[in-house]
């Protein structure tokens, strides 16, 4: 049985540790001084040169935030490795208890002969379930995007695997279980089951509430209010006088009391952010609407009343290299590792034409200011080694996508923050969009 060395001691490393079970896991490691040499959930936590000289046998599995750069390392010293994010999205908490509850009586008609494809963790996963439930004849077709010397370190670490080439596939059944945009060729005329996309096996991430929101303010015009040091509480001022329709996040009601301004949607995307922000989410009852991820396994969502909208949302490496957009939130959003991406695909869910972005000043400094309002800047929240720059590149994609898919839908969206290095969106001064007051529809 294979045995797994988790890269991360935090909340996914968590997630991982309870999915695979104690005796699953031989160590964590990371890269923080002050955690290794310590434990986590009765494992040693031990940092690269460690597991190099002792626990190399052992296979690592990346469980940080878009690899963290950990990735390039490992492949730099030939090290095979997992990335949780080619995984469902489930493994790192994302829907993972309304999962749970859902497929709980999963039964799948699986022929005998079955082939999985893919290779990632959960491939082996399904690989030793199969096993456990009596299959004997399984083997696993790693892809063909899946560069040779990974699939040689594949059957290295995993000799009990039986692996077999595209060509040598027969008209089996192949269980899908890494998602992509299409098969190799010779595997056009197999039948096909998907259990890569969870989505469709777990009716209850549908949310019937945010369905009902659908178009419901066509036409119009809308603010996402982020939280960058430009923003000012004139801003705000502005925005409450004109009742304009505003959407904002995760720290904004450090500002409220100061302002009569309050967003007309509040959005929250993150795991910690939740865990963090949870104690101030009564801070938040005169916002009619509210959007929380489905991302925090260890929160209580059934303590949330009803202005509160559980969205499922949806990161894994696939979504993230495609950059996807969601056209029905009501069933999933994607991440794009930034929050502000998920508002966009709210507001062109909700039917507006006009998306102006404010306090979007995308120019992240560690130890810096980066809010308007002063609160503690949670720059340990990146673990790994170079995480923030990561995230600001991908969240640079998911502004370009979200521009593409405005373009294409007849949706405008301009940055009105007062500084910005974002150059993806025209920038408008936000002073001479209010000609006059005016009033607008609220939820």
């Amino acid at each position: 049985m294979v045995k797994y060395a988790v890269w991360g001691a935090g909340h996914r490393g968590r997630i991982l540790y309870e999915l695979l079970g104690a005796d699953r896991i031989a160590a964590f490691i990371d890269s923080n001084p002050a955690k290794t040499g310590t434990t986590y959930l009765n494992c040693p936590v031990i940092d690269y040169e460690t597991y190099k000289k002792e626990y190399r046998r052992y296979v690592i599995i990346v469980s940080i935030v878009f690899g963290g750069g950990v990735t390039e390392l490992l492949e730099r010293d030939r090290i095979f490795y997992f990335n949780v994010e080619q995984c469902p999205p489930e493994f790192m908490g994302y829907g993972l208890n309304t999962a749970r509850h859902a497929l709980k009586e999963w039964d799948l008609k699986i022929p005998d002969n079955a082939v999985l494809y893919g290779g990632t963790l959960y491939t082996v996963q399904v690989y030793e379930e199969l096993q456990k439930r009596g299959r004997r004849n399984l083997s696993v077709c790693l892809p063909s995007s899946m560069e040779e010397k990974m699939r040689s370190l594949f059957s290295e670490m995993m000799p009990e695997i039986r692996t077999i080439q595209s060509k040598e596939i027969d008209s089996q059944t192949i269980l899908l279980t890494e998602k992509t945009h299409g098969l190799e060729p010779e595997l056009s005329g197999c039948p096909v089951l998907d259990i890569a996309d969870w989505t469709q096996y777990v009716p209850a991430y549908h949310n019937h509430k945010i369905e009902a929101l659908k178009n419901r303010f066509r036409g119009r015009r809308c603010f996402i209010v982020a939280t960058g040091p430009s923003l000012t509480y004139a801003d705000l001022s502005r925005l409450h006088d004109n009742h304009e329709f505003c959407m904002s996040i995760n720290s904004i009601f450090t500002c409220f009391p100061e302002t009569p301004w309050r967003p007309d949607c509040y959005t929250v995307l993150d795991a910690d952010g939740i865990t963090m922000w949870q104690g101030e989410f009564h801070k938040l009852k005169d916002i009619p609407c509210k959007f929380i991820a489905d991302c925090q396994p260890y929160f209580d969502y059934t303590q949330l009343d009803e202005s509160w909208h559980v969205y499922h949302s949806i990161l894994d490496d696939f979504s993230i290299k495609h950059m996807l957009f969601s056209e029905d939130c009501s069933r999933k959003v994607y991440n794009g590792s930034t929050v502000v991406y998920v508002c966009i695909q709210f507001a062109a869910y909700l039917g507006f034409k006009e998306i102006y972005l404010l306090g979007v000043d995308y120019s992240y400094r560690k130890n810096g200011k980066n809010h308007f309002t002063k609160q503690v800047e949670p720059d340990e929240q990146f673990d790994g080694m170079n995480g923030q720059d990561r995230i600001q590149r991908i969240s640079y994609e998911a502004f370009r996508r979200a521009g593409e898919y405005a373009s294409s839908h007849g949706i405008k969206i301009y940055n009105a923050s007062r500084k910005t290095c974002l150059d993806v969106f025209e920038q408008v001064d936000f002073d001479t969009l209010f000609p006059c007051a005016g009033e607008g529809e609220h939820i």
